[in-house]
């Protein structure tokens, strides 16, 4: 059996136009660089400011690339093809978060631990602003979008959980994007979807989906390490184009995902009917 260790792990974070979020996301990094083996910051942003930053900071190990035109699957397939071969496990980060000190150890420890974890991610805690009642009966009733204690299911294209309290380490159906941690041997089997395109909504579900359907029981997530994901304001888009681009690609992902039997195609109807009904409801209580 292969055991992991720190200095197995290299860092991906593409990046676009966030230099002063990156920065804060680095200061919890870098004090475990000298333990991993590298960190490679895929910049897709219209200025230099990201690439003073890099330079500024001069670490050997600390990588830039650049990217263009901007596309967040682009920038995650490109990290992988620039990885060092001394690289053997893959951590995805958002640019807008906060690690803990022990998060590489806590991540590694699970892969050990867990000889047929393909991906790992640690517990990020949802907003504490929870749906109201009536929503969370109409989300679950309709196989939407939803929270549940110790698991994260995929119900639908549009519907997965995430665990609003988690005290163990669950076995999961998909990882969210904020950060994620993956064996390297899984990307000699998937790539992220760059029909996907920009800001890619859902390439972390479509990816991690894909990959818990050919090896179910090989993704996990540990509340043993947390991560603070801050949600950056900068460069997310207009409400109009983000509600665009949700059903352009969940439709995508259905047709991709979720179109092979009667009942899934059925459950997608459901879905979409759920959609409409809670969409009025919001309506009428607004």
């Amino acid at each position: 059996m292969i055991m992991y260790s720190l200095k197995d792990i290299a860092v991906i974070i593409p990046t676009y136009n966030r230099s002063e979020d990156l920065s804060k996301t680095l200061k919890s990094i870098l004090p475990n660089l000298s333990k991993i083996n590298e960190i490679l910051i895929i910049d897709q942003s219209k200025d230099d400011k990201t690439k003073k930053l890099i330079e500024k900071i001069k670490r050997p190990k600390l990588k830039y690339i650049p990217l263009s035109p901007p596309a967040l699957t682009r920038a995650r397939n490109l990290g992988i093809s620039k990885l060092s071969i001394k690289s053997k496990i893959v951590c995805f980060f958002d640019d807008d978060i906060d690690i803990r000190k022990d998060y590489f150890d806590k991540i590694i420890e699970v892969f050990n631990k867990y000889p047929e974890a393909m991906g790992v991610g640690a517990f990020v805690p949802p907003n504490k602003n929870f749906p109201r009642k009536y929503e969370s009966f109409l989300r679950r009733l309709f196989f939407l979008e939803s929270l549940e204690e110790n698991k994260a299911r995929v119900l639908s294209t549009y519907g997965k959980t995430y665990p609003y309290k988690l005290d163990r380490i669950i076995s999961s159906q998909w990882i969210s994007g904020v950060n994620m941690a993956f064996k390297r041997e899984v990307f000699k089997h998937q790539l992220f979807d760059e029909n996907l395109e920009r800001y890619a909504l859902a390439e972390d579900f479509d990816f991690t989906y894909r990959l818990y359907k050919k090896n179910p029981g090989s993704l996990f997530i540990t509340p043993q390490t947390k991560v603070n994901h801050r949600v950056s304001k900068v460069e997310r888009y207009p409400t109009k184009e983000i509600s665009y681009m949700n059903q352009v690609n969940h439709f995508y992902l259905n047709f991709k995902n979720f179109n092979s039997s009667f009942r899934e195609k059925s459950i997608f109807i459901w879905v979409l009917i759920g959609i409409s009904i809670l969409r009025a409801v919001q309506a009428i209580k607004t």
